[in-house]
């Protein structure tokens, strides 16, 4: 996939000293981290743009599409809808890669971002320098990429012990949730388990009229 190529370029060209010899999570879950597709997924708790604590579980019962962020990956803010609103800090946006409301609109049966049946969350792993994001550089996103006021948009931030190189190859792509809280669909990192376009977005239609 053109995204996966790109995304690997992105790759080469970002500091990875950090996650020298960083091989698990510390988090003490529930449900293990990282997600497995056909069970529970962790029930993470991050924070919003005022720095309220939000639990994922808090929006079991909806279909929920996450999407796991370096804020400095040009194919997420391409996601995001850089390609129209233009890069964010300076990062250029992949080229030819389509919005989320384009992407819901050709391969979701016409579906558009501001249908309250999914919750759609953007999850700010890593910052721009690639350092732990705060609540201001989720304000901040929201505000350049126009989500701020969306009901069903939700950008929130995760947790220094969240970032490593699980987090790290969860970046970019889409994973799906359904209205019980398991993982359906997993279309994220550089070796996707779910094509984005054939599977994750088609099941996303089916999924919200169950």
């Amino acid at each position: 996939m053109l995204v996966l190529s790109l995304f690997c370029l992105w790759l080469t060209d970002i500091q990875t000293s950090s996650l020298a010899g960083a091989t698990s999570s510390p988090l003490s879950l529930q449900n293990p981290w990282p997600p497995e597709l056909g069970k529970v997924y962790p029930d993470l708790e991050l924070l919003d743009s005022e720095g309220k604590k939000v639990k994922l579980s808090e929006f079991k019962g909806s279909v929920l599409l996450i999407e796991p962020v370096g804020m400095s990956c040009p194919a997420c803010q391409a996601f995001a809808g850089g390609n129209i609103k233009g890069g964010y800090e300076g990062v250029t946006p992949t080229g030819g890669l389509p919005a989320l409301e384009e992407l819901l609109k050709t391969y979701a049966e016409g579906m558009t971002p501001e249908d309250e049946r999914i919750q759609f969350v953007q999850i700010l792993f890593y910052d721009p320098q690639m350092g732990v994001p705060t609540p201001e550089d989720a304000s901040r996103w929201a505000k350049h990429f126009g989500l701020e006021g969306k009901k069903n948009h939700h950008v929130l931030i995760g947790t220094k012990d969240l970032q490593g190189p699980i987090a790290y190859n969860l970046i970019p792509g889409f994973q799906l949730i359904d209205k019980n809280f398991v993982l359906r669909a997993d279309s994220t990192g550089h070796n996707p388990h779910d094509n984005l376009y054939q599977t994750l977005f088609p099941m996303l239609a089916k999924l919200i009229k169950e």
